[in-house]
């Protein structure tokens, strides 16, 4: 089945170093990639995945707006497991020629530049694309800083960002900290050591910019 035309993002990823994984490590990591996946899911159903030989994975995203928010989600949800955790994505967002019911059988520009732009990384670990050149324009730079600021988060500090992402900015401190088991102080702390505000207002005007350039 194929769905022809319509504007979407796809987020392509693999893992870091992923050989070096013990076999626990790589379980652990397996059942973290379907956690995101489930999560992007629920926030709308018409989102897809593939996991391809366990390090490499794609999702096709039908509310571009929130594709820098589900590029969070993976980042830091993969970095909240420890030192070993890491992955690079690329994510971009166009008009599609078509995609089908099965990710990795899917076609258009939206792969082909999400594909085009992992390809390039090699020290930065985010990179974004669109055949909108308002949106790269506006963009780009600054998820070039917000690259840099998440490869200086620790593992700790992904923890307490992921539910965060995870739940739309929805939960208080008091609600996080409950959460995670930790003192209110200390995860306002953390909180504020990753640059959570900066983070939260980028992703808001990246969701807002996208809604806006696509009318959606």
């Amino acid at each position: 089945m194929t769905n022809k035309g319509t504007t979407l993002a796809v987020l392509t990823g693999d893992i870091v170093n992923s050989t070096k994984l013990n076999v626990a490590q790589f379980d652990t990591l397996l059942h973290r990639l379907k956690e995101i996946q489930s999560w992007i899911s629920q926030a709308n159903a018409g989102n897809t995945h593939s996991i391809r030989r366990g390090d490499e994975f794609q999702t096709v995203i039908y509310d571009p707006a929130n594709a820098l928010r589900y590029t969070l989600l993976y980042r830091v949800g993969t970095k909240a497991l420890g030192k070993a955790f890491d992955c690079r994505i690329s994510f971009a967002i166009a008009r599609n020629e078509g995609t089908r019911e099965l990710v990795d059988e899917s076609m258009g520009e939206a792969f082909i530049r999400s594909g085009r732009g992992l390809k390039t990384l090699k020290s930065e670990f985010v990179y974004f694309d669109s055949d909108r050149s308002e949106l790269v324009a506006q963009f780009s730079l600054l998820l070039k800083y917000l690259d840099w600021q998440l490869s200086s988060l620790t593992s700790r500090q992904c923890e307490v960002l992921l539910p965060m992402l995870q739940h739309e900015d929805s939960l208080s401190v008091s609600e996080l900290a409950d959460r995670l088991d930790i003192a209110v102080a200390t995860a306002s702390k953390s909180l504020k050591a990753s640059g959570w505000s900066l983070i939260q207002a980028l992703r808001e005007q990246f969701y807002t910019q996208v809604a806006e350039t696509l009318d959606v």
